[in-house]
């Protein structure tokens, strides 16, 4: 029965990630050749935005392939002109919504646990009677996540955050304020301390 399911695991892959990453590349986004999609995500690329998936990037879009999904299908949207995203190598993620109004940069081996929200804008701004406008633009700032960072389940990281190389957000944590390298983030709103010992790549010891 393994066996079984592992052949039919290996053709799953062979005829679908193919034709997600054409289905990608037709909604405008730039994807390697090596970038597994379990599932078809949720593109939106407005006119002179730029959604980029650099190699070995793996997104889940299915309760199938991560079982504590459940919005189910990944969701990355660049939007106005100008609005950029950029997944570097070897960075997964699980049923996350990823919005850039101006520019979300998520770098090499990062980890986005599942149902997590990384929004770079507030949309709107209050007006006069009782009114609201859509100012994705106007209310944008830049989010960047540096190399090897965790990111759990159902966490959100809202506009202006600079997560250092290594950085924890722990599960449902609202990260408003930048996060050093080798620090976390818990609760909400989130609060930073250094990391434990355990989660420190210099403590690693090589087998």
């Amino acid at each position: 029965m393994i066996e079984r399911l592992k052949k039919l695991n290996k053709k799953r892959r062979s005829v679908w990630f193919p034709l997600w990453r054409i289905l990608a590349r037709c909604k405008g986004v730039d994807v390697h050749r090596s970038v597994l999609m379990n599932g078809f995500p949720l593109f939106r690329v407005a006119k002179g935005a730029n959604i980029t998936l650099a190699k070995g990037v793996k997104i889940n879009s299915s309760i199938w392939s991560n079982p504590i999904i459940s919005r189910s299908r990944s969701s990355l949207t660049a939007v106005g002109e100008g609005a950029s995203m950029s997944i570097e190598k070897n960075v997964g993620m699980s049923g996350v919504c990823l919005c850039a109004a101006q520019k979300i940069h998520i770098g090499e081996g990062t980890i986005i646990g599942a149902d997590a929200m990384i929004i770079d804008t507030d949309f709107h701004r209050p007006l006069a009677d009782w009114r609201w406008s859509n100012s994705a633009k106007e209310t944008s700032q830049p989010i960047i996540i540096g190399r090897g960072c965790f990111i759990g389940s159902r966490a959100i990281i809202l506009k202006g955050v600079v997560l250092g190389d290594g950085a924890v957000v722990a599960a449902g944590a609202v990260v408003t304020k930048n996060v050093p390298s080798e620090h976390v983030a818990y609760g909400n709103p989130a609060k930073v301390m250094p990391l434990s010992d355990k989660w420190l790549r210099s403590s690693i010891v090589e087998s």
